[in-house]
């Protein structure tokens, strides 16, 4: 059947091959008959945010989506409403694709479980993202448990997002499809950013050049705040009415996707010249920043790297926060940040192909104030690529 499906354009037969043959390889080494994979909708954008379900299935149901994936024969979809059934057919590349009928999914999940023959066996549960510690839903993990007693059940999702941290060269050509989306839509934001201008309608711009283009968006955070008076550090997740003006700050982390690979630029800049502060703020950023990409390379553990997350910016005499985040379908390893002075994810070991962003991001004491500079970048066979091509690491300056 030829790919009808616009949100998440199919991968090549080779390519659910090689992944579906690598998940079963781990699932064997760990003793698993089945997995069960389950997605929510979240996020605040045009994409359902699903991406274990999205991994094996191109594709993601209505505000939830399970999939039974056995060790051997055909993975099978979970639409919530039957309703449904007849268009989720034409856009995934699997086969068996079911109704769940609203509350009774878990029981349908289960009788899928039981043809199996999962009985005295173990079963993985994968749950939406290992990252936001998001699983089944308690009555549903009872539901399905209950009626599958001689089951042993195991939550592996961390387990299972390790197993696609690094990327196929085809999953690549998507990152990269979505990068250039990415810098193409901020640009334009950036460009339509002026005195007077609220958040909020650049927000809207921000959707709307995305699906222009056929990119979908996860969620586009804008916020403005006061050079001389400031009380953010972070950009608004709901962008707010409050017009901008002369002297305001802008920060933004805008993402942009293709297929469920998305770019991402955490940006800042300045309406009128920066203050003596921020200027300051975005030098210690910038040299976190460069000196973060000038330092990974594969081989190396967040260990290696982690006090370029923190020097520049401690001795410049502001709170670091500069971080290392896993990121191209959502939230993912390595998360190297740093947290009430210790820094996170220092056991995690580089490797080509893994996707992430580097950020750089000085803020006050207090965070009332600071700036970011944060990319999409990829480790490539000697170090790391920014991936973005838009000049992110100088200061711009409405006027």
């Amino acid at each position: 059947m030829e790919c009808q499906n616009n949100f998440w354009p199919w991968f090549s037969e080779d390519e659910y091959k090689s992944r579906y043959a690598r998940i079963r390889a781990a699932m064997a080494e760990k003793g698993l008959e089945a997995l069960i994979l389950h997605g929510i909708g979240g996020y605040l954008g045009n994409e359902p945010a699903q991406p274990n379900v999205v991994y094996i299935t191109s594709f993601a149901a209505m505000v939830q989506t399970y999939v039974v994936f056995p060790l051997e024969g055909e993975p099978t979809v979970f639409v919530t409403w039957g309703n449904h059934l007849r268009n989720a057919r034409r856009m995934t590349p699997l086969k068996d694709v079911r109704a769940g009928g609203m509350a009774r999914t878990p029981l349908r999940v289960a009788e899928r479980l039981g043809e199996i023959g999962v009985d005295g066996k173990k079963v993985g549960i994968v749950g939406a993202m290992h990252w936001a510690n998001i699983n089944l839903p308690y009555d549903h993990h009872i539901a399905i448990t209950e009626a599958l007693p001689k089951t042993g059940f195991e939550y592996v999702t961390e387990w299972f997002e390790d197993l696609r941290l690094i990327k196929s060269e085809e999953e690549m050509e998507y990152v990269r499809r979505g990068v250039a989306m990415t810098d193409a839509v901020y640009d334009v934001l950036v460009r339509a950013t002026r005195p007077g201008a609220r958040p909020c309608d650049l927000h809207n711009l921000v959707m709307q050049t995305a699906q222009g283009m056929d990119g979908k968006i996860p969620f586009g955070h804008i916020g403005r705040t006061p050079m001389k008076n400031p009380e953010m550090s972070y950009a608004h997740e709901f962008a707010l009415t409050t017009p901008i003006e002369m002297g305001d700050v802008v920060m933004t982390e805008i993402a942009v996707g293709y297929g469920g690979y998305f770019g991402k630029i955490w940006g800042t800049y300045f309406m009128g010249d920066p203050t003596p502060e921020y200027e300051e703020m975005f030098q210690l950023g910038q040299k976190s920043y460069r000196e973060l990409h000038a330092a990974i390379k594969p081989g190396l553990s967040g260990a290696d790297i982690a006090h370029h997350c923190v020097d520049t910016i401690t001795a410049g005499g502001y709170k670091p926060k500069s971080s290392v985040f896993g990121w191209s379908n959502y939230n993912s390893k390595p998360e190297i940040r740093t947290v009430d002075g210790e820094v996170s994810g220092t056991d995690f070991v580089f490797a080509k192909n893994q996707c992430m962003n580097v950020i750089g991001w000085p803020v006050t004491e207090d965070e009332s104030a600071g700036i970011w500079i944060g990319d999409t970048s990829a480790i490539t066979d000697d170090g790391i690529e920014n991936l973005q091509k838009y000049p992110l690491d100088e200061i711009y300056v409405v006027t």
